[in-house]
């Protein structure tokens, strides 16, 4: 392993190909970038060959690879890092992932933990007393370069000129293009919603060109906002149709679930205003609704390169079920998986409104809190293209009391599990 010292050495026109040890974590201090430099010199271990990504959390692969051996002074090294969590993963007597480690290992971390947090800047960068044992250099520059995706550090000895490096950092959304291109799959937790608009083929013909396109800019430009409010990560984005992921944290089994289910309710309410806006200014009968799927499961996550950005992807069955289930949808309504349901806690379900439609005579009865395999809904004309789920469990969510969620969330998750 070489790393270059001296002066005049030149910062590559793309971050990920530096050649000192840099890495990105997420906002929950995941992994996902590191080059091979940081690899030999920090961990002395492939980190990106593991493919859970809990066990690619940073302060536990402190403690669970070489770094202890490799550098010099670890206490200043984590030390160093610990005015950027910034309160992003919970303190570590509280953290499940480093409990794990033992006693010894969650007092020695709690003992150096921050107990408040200071605005840090953009980019912040400060001199280390840190040595890495493979190399002579005793004295680092520790960059740091804030994102909201997450944040990369970068290990500069003292004699380098930092000025190109900071230069090449200014132009943020380049950098962060080529992390996120960059970055490392997952085996992720995640629970998936696939949106479409009903009748979307009728409403283009039915509206000049110019006003169709200003129809489906309005509708994602107002969905945005419950999309950021739920932390819905963007995926595939096809004109009137979405998908976007919720990803499970460390410290809950199913917030990424209701996220889910709540942001499902938001944007159909949303759709609402939209609807009864353009029935006003077009005086038409169209109806504006999405229908939406929901389910939940585990999958290899990643971004792919695409243009003008790229997006999220999952690899596995769980967004084309999802995908089929928005299909089975009509006027609006939302299906979720029994799987997606049952991922919730009790007392989450007990406020959803659930259940299958039947015909009954001349009309339909309606069989509260209860599935059915798609294969038996009624109307199979309508959903013969979802015939590789016929037999998956699924059921129509007809209200969300939001309130009484938001108060039995509030009630069940400690005041100070923030830090």
């Amino acid at each position: 392993m070489t790393v270059k010292t001296g002066s005049q050495t030149l910062i590559p026109p793309i971050i990920t190909q530096i050649s000192y040890p840099a890495y990105m974590v997420s906002r929950g201090w995941d992994i996902e970038w590191i080059n091979p430099q940081a690899e030999e010199l920090i961990f002395g271990h492939p980190i990106r060959k593991i493919p859970q990504l809990e066990d690619r959390h940073f302060f536990k692969l402190l403690f669970t690879t070489d770094t202890r051996e490799l550098v010099k002074d670890f206490e200043s090294f984590v030390k160093s890092h610990l005015s950027l969590v910034q309160g992003d993963t919970p303190a570590p007597a509280r953290n499940p992932l480093l409990v794990s480690l033992g006693s010894d290992s969650v007092n020695w971390l709690q003992r150096i933990w921050p107990q408040e947090f200071t605005t840090l800047p953009p980019i912040d960068s400060r001199e280390e007393r840190v040595r890495f044992r493979k190399l002579p250099v005793e004295s680092y520059h520790r960059v740091a370069a804030i994102f909201r995706e997450g944040t990369l550090i970068i290990w500069i000895p003292t004699l380098v000129n930092l000025a190109p490096l900071l230069d090449l950092l200014t132009g943020r959304q380049n950098v962060i293009t080529d992390l996120l291109i960059n970055k490392l799959p997952s085996l992720r937790s995640m629970a998936v919603m696939v949106a479409d608009l009903q009748s979307s083929v009728k409403i283009c013909a039915d509206l000049p060109p110019e006003e169709y396109f200003e129809l489906v800019t309005e509708m994602w430009t107002r969905l945005e906002q419950p999309f950021r409010s739920y932390g819905a990560a963007s995926g595939k984005h096809v004109g009137d149709g979405v998908v976007r992921y919720f990803l499970a944290k460390h410290d809950s089994t199913y917030a990424h679930t209701v996220n889910a289910l709540l942001c499902a309710d938001a944007i159909r309410k949303c759709m609402v205003d939209i609807d009864a806006a353009w029935k006003r200014r077009k005086q038409w009968l169209n109806n504006l609704v999405l229908n939406i799927g929901l389910h939940e499961g585990r999958e290899w996550f990643g971004y792919v390169p695409s243009v003008p950005t790229p997006e999220f992807t999952a690899l596995g069955d769980a967004v084309n079920i999802t995908a089929r289930l928005s299909g089975v949808g009509r006027n609006g309504a939302i299906w979720a998986s029994k799987h997606f349901l049952s991922s919730l806690p009790a007392q989450i379900v007990d406020r959803v409104e659930y259940g299958i439609r039947r015909p009954y005579g001349d009309g339909e009865h309606f069989i509260p809190r209860t599935y059915s395999r798609v294969v038996d809904l009624p109307d199979q004309e309508r959903i013969a293209k979802s015939s590789d789920i016929l037999n998956l469990p699924v059921t129509e969510v007809i209200r969300v009391d939001v309130k009484a969620i938001e108060e039995t969330l509030q009630s069940t998750t400690p005041s100070d599990d923030r830090g």
